[in-house]
C-alpha cells in the first residue's frame, strides 16, 4: 500500500519490507529494489531459472514474472516505488527509448534500465562485494527507517535523496559487470547446467524428472540428451549421485545416525540409502564409516581402498 503522508493529504507511492520473502513479486506498478542479505534462494524470473546467493540484489519492475522455488535460511528487503518518484515525468508508458521525453530527464530513464530491460543474459540480479553490500545495505536500512517515521515534513525529500543514491550506486555495479561480460550468454545459463545447479542447493528436498523438465521447460527426452552430452548422465543419475557424494562426506564428518544421513541428502528411506550406497560405492555405510580415510572419494564407480 502506498505510504500516507501524516504531514499532507497525499499518498506517497512507496512502500517498503524490512522481511521481503520473494513471494508477493513483481509489484504492481512499481519498480523494486530487492536486497538479499542472508541464505540463499532458487527463483523463475521470466522463464529463466536463477540461483540467488546473499549477498545480491534484484532490480525488478511490475513487467517481470517471478516464481520462488526454493530458499533457505533466506532473509530479504524491499523497496517499492512507481518511477515518477524519480522524476515527475517518468511513468511506465514512457520508459521505452522509443517513446520521446525531454533530454534532461534521458539519464533518469536510462538509470531505470536496470528494472526495466531485462533479456536472456541479465535479469536485473547483481552479486555484491563486501564493500558495496554494506553501502547498499545502509543505504536500505536509511530508506526504511524514514519510510516508517516520517521524521519531519521533508522526509519524502530524504527518501527520494536516497533512493537516487542507491540507483546510481547500482547501476556503476551495472556497469562494471558488463565490463567483466558477467551478463553475456553462458554456459551456466543453458539447460543442463541449470539443472545441475538446482540439485546442488536443493538435493535434501524432493526432486523428480518432471520438475526439472518444468525448470527449464523441457520434455523428458530433450532435457536428458542435453544432460547426457554435458554430464555423461541423465538427470536423475547425476542427482543419485551428488546425494551420494554428500552422504559421504556426512559419514566421514559427522556422528548423525545413519537414518538422518539418509534424510538429510534427501533419501526417504534408510533402507533405499543403504541399498544404493552399498551398490554404487561397493561397500555399506557401516563399514565404510569405520575407516572413511581408507577408501578414494566416490566419482560414480566403486570406491577403492588406499
Amino acid at each position: 500500500m502506498p505510504q500516507q503522508d501524516r504531514y499532507k493529504e497525499r499518498l506517497i507511492p512507496i512502500e517498503f519490507n524490512f522481511y521481503d520473502q520473494l513471494e508477493d513479486l513483481p509489484v504492481k506498478d512499481r519498480c523494486s529494489v530487492v536486497l538479499l542479505t542472508c541464505g540463499n534462494a532458487s527463483i523463475k524470473i521470466n522463464n529463466h531459472i536463477r540461483m540467488l546467493h546473499s549477498p545480491c540484489v534484484l532490480c525488478l519492475s511490475q513487467y517481470d514474472m517471478i516464481e520462488l522455488i526454493h530458499s533457505e535460511h533466506l532473509s530479504a528487503k524491499s523497496f517499492h516505488f512507481d518511477p515518477w518518484y524519480i522524476k515527475s515525468c517518468l511513468c511506465f508508458d514512457n520508459l521505452e527509448d522509443s517513446v520521446e521525453i525531454e533530454p534532461q530527464y534521458l539519464y533518469d530513464r536510462t538509470n531505470l534500465y536496470m528494472f526495466t530491460k531485462h533479456h536472456d543474459s541479465f535479469q536485473g540480479i547483481f552479486s555484491l562485494t563486501p564493500q558495496n553490500y554494506i553501502h547498499i545495505n545502509e543505504l536500505m536500512l536509511m530508506i526504511g527507517a524514514e519510510t516508517f517515521s516520517q521524521s519531519d515534513g521533508f522526509w519524502t525529500c530524504r527518501i527520494r535523496r536516497m533512493l537516487l543514491q542507491l540507483i546510481r550506486c547500482i547501476s556503476d555495479i551495472y556497469a562494471d559487470q558488463r565490463k567483466l561480460g558477467l551478463f553475456e550468454p553462458s554456459e551456466s545459463h543453458n539447460p543442463a547446467s541449470v539443472c545441475a545447479e538446482y540439485i546442488h542447493a536443493n538435493y535434501a528436498e524432493p526432486i523428480t524428472l518432471g520438475a526439472l523438465c518444468a525448470l527449464v521447460n523441457l520434455n523428458r527426452t530433450s532435457l536428458n540428451q542435453k544432460f547426457k552430452a554435458q554430464f555423461s548422465c541423465t538427470c536423475m543419475e547425476y542427482l543419485l549421485d551428488y546425494r551420494l557424494k554428500i552422504s559421504q562426506e556426512l559419514l566421514s564428518n559427522t556422528n548423525l545416525k545413519i537414518r538422518e544421513i539418509a534424510e538429510n541428502c534427501g533419501f526417504k528411506y534408510d533402507t533405499y540409502f543403504i541399498r544404493q550406497f552399498t551398490a554404487k560405492l561397493g561397500i555399506s555405510p557401516a563399514v565404510y564409516r569405520k575407516n572413511p580415510l581408507s577408501y578414494t572419494a566416490y566419482d560414480g564407480k566403486p570406491v577403492q581402498k588406499i
